[in-house]
């Protein structure tokens, strides 16, 4: 029922090339790595590399947007699935609740940006699989055994992390919620210690295996600025992020007022674990506070258990659910199937005019889907690939490269087609490589293109400079 629901609630997004730029990035990693492309190194992110594996899987089995994005809608449901489980759980013999909080899940997915393939989109469920198993070994762990979904638990939870940094807090939840259930049966201290070691090693297997597999490749140092370095580097625009945080808190004020009430009428137990979780998944919140809408969505999870507590009186679960479905489809339609056409068409459009006035050469997508590339049957010109790693301020030299020196050698290679916004579509701008980029149109190419491009929350102009090199000097 679940998955019915899901499919309802996403099929319209089926085959739209251009959902949001952040999935579009993904997909275009996980193709180029099919090309030999190796994340870090030939192509640059600071998100995990499970999260690249998971699009390269999709990648493998069509090169088409569609792949990812039942793959995610599978995804989604199997999450609303592990929430129902840890309901039932959590509220015995209650009938209509887990049915009815998996139901809320999926349908306040598309009001965080979650209508897609944003990664929490696919975290979310490795970290709800992880607290289903831990649930359902904490009877075994009570009397002092360490059975094997216990030890799955850590596994899943592990390979969440490799999918979003910030999943840790999530993850040492459900470690230590396991260990406090372990504390019950009075273990001797040396025997819980060497429990909770392996518990600890069998989570960290996911990132260590990545980060061995990065280090005899002899690319340790970029994976280690990509994971690490590049993450304290880049620092907040607390003005904007100030502003997505009450944007945030505002998208999720109707989950937050039904779980709030539910949350007062579970049992104390259910009440402990909700709360240690979400504690948690704040806590992942908070360490990257640029309070992007889609960061929101790991909190949804905790959320729609702790709203269990309302869904399961008859009445009052029937009447919420039906207020948030029809919140849900006001804030985000479904069955937009005229918007994925006219994201198509437009996109084409931007495709052709690219191979009609691009020539042979190289093509530089400065701030525009970074999966123009592909689609055009273009080389990437640069690892920074990612619109904004090149025009946004904040991600100014957060690679192991030089943002100003990566934008001149594109340059220096004399694309035969730029792309880029008419207007910036982050703020603020990197003034230096704008300059030079505008420059560069400005003397060698001409504007062929002014195309209305739209994402599903949002439209952006964006423009085609063509015919560069007939007039770029030779060096």
């Amino acid at each position: 029922m679940l998955l019915l629901v899901a499919l309802a609630l996403r099929c319209d997004t089926f085959g739209d090339p251009n959902l949001h730029g952040d999935e579009a990035f993904y997909a275009t990693v996980g193709l180029a790595m099919h090309q030999g492309a190796l994340p870090y190194v030939d192509i640059w992110d600071r998100k995990p590399f499970g999260l690249f594996a998971l699009f390269w899987l999709f990648g493998g089995i069509t090169a088409q947007p569609i792949g990812y994005q039942i793959g995610a809608m599978l995804c989604a449901a199997g999450t609303a699935w592990a929430i129902a489980r840890m309901a039932a759980r959590l509220l015995p013999g209650s009938v209509p609740a887990p049915l009815l909080a998996g139901s809320v899940y999926l349908l306040w997915l598309a009001p965080l940006q979650g209508y897609g393939g944003q990664s929490p989109v696919f975290y979310n469920l490795f970290i709800a699989l992880a607290a289903c198993l831990a649930l359902r070994a904490a009877p075994n762990l009570r009397t002092g055994q360490s059975p094997r979904t216990a030890q799955g638990a850590m596994l899943l939870a592990g390979i969440g992390i490799t999918i979003k940094t910030t999943a840790l807090f999530e993850a040492l939840f459900i470690g230590l919620f396991a260990l406090w259930q372990l504390r019950a049966a009075a273990l001797p201290v040396a025997r819980m210690a060497r429990i909770a070691a392996t518990w600890a090693l069998i989570g960290a297997l996911p990132t260590l295996a990545i980060a061995l597999a990065y280090g005899l490749l002899g690319h340790w140092a970029e994976y280690w600025q990509a994971m690490i370095t590049a993450n304290l580097n880049k620092p907040p625009h607390w003005p904007s992020s100030q502003m997505r945080a009450g944007i945030m808190l505002l998208a999720l004020a109707p989950v937050l007022l039904a779980a709030g009430i539910g949350w007062t009428m579970l049992p104390r137990p259910a009440r402990a674990f909700v709360t240690g979780w979400l504690i948690a998944a704040l806590l992942g919140l908070m360490a990257n506070p640029n309070f992007y809408i889609h960061y929101a969505m790991p909190i949804l999870v905790p959320l729609c258990l702790a709203a269990a507590g309302l869904l399961k009186r008859p009445l009052a679960g029937l009447a919420t659910t039906a207020a948030i479905t029809l919140l849900s489809i006001s804030i985000a339609p479904p069955f937009r199937f005229a918007h994925t056409l006219a994201s198509r068409a437009a996109m084409d459009r931007l495709v052709q005019a690219v191979q009609d006035h691009g020539g042979d050469g190289p093509l530089l997508v400065y701030d525009g889907p970074s999966q123009l590339y592909r689609l055009a049957d273009k080389p990437l010109i640069t690892p920074l690939v990612f619109p904004t790693h090149l025009s946004h301020a904040i991600e100014r030299d957060v690679s192991h490269l030089s943002t100003l020196g990566e934008t001149r050698r594109a340059l220096e290679q004399r694309p035969d087609a730029v792309v880029m916004a008419i207007t910036p579509r982050n703020q603020p701008v990197n003034a230096e490589t704008q300059a030079l980029v505008r420059g560069y149109i400005a003397t060698h190419c001409r504007k062929v293109a002014d195309i209305a491009v739209p994402e599903r929350q949002r439209t952006d102009r964006i423009g085609v400079w063509g015919h560069c090199r007939a007039t770029y000097p030779a060096p």
